[in-house]
């Protein structure tokens, strides 16, 4: 049978200071926002990238995954579809990969030195649910173990790779998003979930910082994260019956992300600014004001704008 990789990982976990994420002049706490542009050309998506972290003056700019790694999101119909995937060469080789990379650096060439680049990156499982949709990962925890590990080990190796290609290509750290929690259960995910995307995750260890995002709903208390090697975990308060100040107890030396709901349609008004401002009081300078998931992408500039004015000063 195959045997899924080491529980533990390779270096020290971090802690969050030193953290490259630093509130800009008035604002109370670091802000992230970013939505998909939905362009898969290198150059345009850099472009588009840049301009947003730098007209809604972004603690980081983001570059997002529209440019797919393998297959188009939601292209396959199930997980057996990708289970003879259990083998890859180098990653620069694999499907689109090689235009991702260099959006990545193309954004770095267009950023100063001081500004902050993040590259997005899915763990093994967050693959799988992007390719064959959310019930594909249970369907992978039903399929052979021998099957499912040997799939899962072959996606961790090339995770790893593209974490590692996006550091070389200039990012400064990587945004690290998990599916799966929710999905399976404790046991289900401490076998299929937690070794691999450790293993994903070895792949960012010369990054400056490491984001992990939880998607989907947090349906318990996020302990099983506290020994991951990142500095910054977040999740939706939308989806989650989890809130970040109850999370966070949690997960010490961790910076929290989120207080944003990725739901927003339009500009936010006073129970918007009371939550952040109650957050703010109970996390101080361990919240990174963010979305919990992508915004919406029709999200108007002034939307935007509303969300950002929530940090100020």
């Amino acid at each position: 049978m195959a045997v899924g990789p080491v529980m533990g990982h390779d270096v020290p976990v971090p802690t969050a200071p030193g953290v490259g994420l630093r509130p800009e002049a008035g604002d109370r706490a670091p802000v992230l926002l970013w939505k998909h542009f939905r362009v898969d050309e290198p150059r345009r998506l850099a472009e588009l990238t840049v301009a947003f972290q730098r007209r809604h003056r972004l603690a980081a700019a983001k570059v997002m995954p529209d440019i797919p790694l393998l297959f188009p999101d939601f292209s396959l119909s199930s997980f057996s579809q990708i289970a003879h995937l259990r083998s890859f060469g180098d990653v620069r080789t694999v499907g689109r990969a090689a235009d991702y990379l260099a959006a990545v650096a193309h954004a770095r060439a267009l950023l100063d030195t001081q500004e902050t680049l993040l590259a997005t990156v899915f763990s093994p499982l967050a693959l799988v649910g992007l390719w064959c949709g959310p019930a594909a990962i249970p369907e992978l925890a039903a399929a052979p173990r021998a099957v499912a590990h040997e799939v899962l080990w072959a996606l961790s190796g090339l995770v790893a790779q593209l974490a590692s290609a996006c550091v070389s290509a200039g990012a400064d750290g990587v945004y690290y998003s998990c599916w799966g929690q929710d999905l399976l259960s404790e046991a289900e995910y401490a076998e299929l979930g937690t070794p691999y995307d450790l293993a994903g995750l070895r792949g960012a260890v010369r990054a400056r910082m490491r984001l992990l995002h939880l998607h989907g709903p947090v349906l318990r208390p996020p302990s099983r994260y506290r020994d991951y090697p990142v500095e910054v975990i977040g999740w939706s308060e939308v989806e989650s019956p989890v809130g970040l100040v109850e999370g966070a107890a949690h997960l010490p030396g961790r910076l929290i992300m989120g207080g944003i709901s990725e739901l927003q349609a339009g500009p936010p008004g006073d129970e918007e600014r009371q939550h952040l401002l109650e957050l703010l009081g109970q996390l101080g300078d361990r919240l990174v004001v963010a979305p919990g998931c992508s915004l919406p992408d029709g999200t108007t500039e002034e939307t935007l704008d509303g969300l950002r004015a929530l940090v100020s000063s």
